[in-house]
């Protein structure tokens, strides 16, 4: 692919990043990703096929930016698997604060319904089973409670994205401020208890 061309799909995607992140799949429009982009509509269409095409292209792109297992957590994780809990849900917390967009098309896409979380079937195959086998060695070592790796994992997936996409209203509801540094840092070591043998 040309230079020029590639620049042009690089801007049809962050800005059907941002559009759709603010007004998911059905409230965006072609015309307004064009324009963010500053791109010629048929250019998105001949690149993406569709709005469906780009939204699926646009949660792609955003989960390959966002390392939700980086090395150093992945390291981190075998060097104190009794921490396992609290190390990736700092890494989660992390990566939401990080990319605000990365919930906020989660949200749309669970929104907008299963044709559009298709693309998602590989996303993380890879991390998942690599963390895995961390997770299998510290339940052999007594260190974690024995439970399904995928509720385990799904627990610290939805605390995660449950804090970044409702802490406005559940500082609220609960009258405690959950947007500073201590209460993630509560969270985390309260959730590494539950799940610590």
């Amino acid at each position: 692919m040309q230079r020029r061309a590639m620049e042009t799909k690089r801007r049809i995607l962050e800005a059907a990043v941002a559009v759709f992140a603010r007004k998911g799949m059905n409230g965006a429009t072609v015309d307004e990703i064009a324009a963010e982009g500053g791109v010629n509509k048929q250019r998105l269409y001949a690149y993406y096929g569709s709005k469906t095409g780009l939204f699926e292209a646009a949660l792609l792109h955003v989960f390959r930016q966002v390392e939700l297992f980086s090395r150093a957590t992945v390291r981190q994780a075998e060097e104190h698997p009794e921490l396992l809990t609290e190390i990736l849900l700092r890494g989660f917390l992390g990566v939401h604060a990080a990319h605000p967009s990365f919930w906020r098309l989660l949200s749309w896409a669970n929104l907008e319904g299963a044709s559009c979380v298709k693309a998602l079937d590989q996303a993380r195959k890879t991390e998942n089973e690599a963390l895995r086998v961390i997770f299998d060695r510290a339940i052999r070592d007594g260190v974690l409670k024995e439970v399904r790796f995928e509720t385990y994992l799904f627990t610290l997936l939805a605390v995660s994205y449950f804090y970044y996409s409702n802490r406005m209203t559940l500082s609220h509801t609960l009258d405690v401020n959950l947007t500073g540094a201590e209460w993630e840092s509560r969270l985390c070591d309260d959730l590494n208890g539950v799940f610590r043998s």
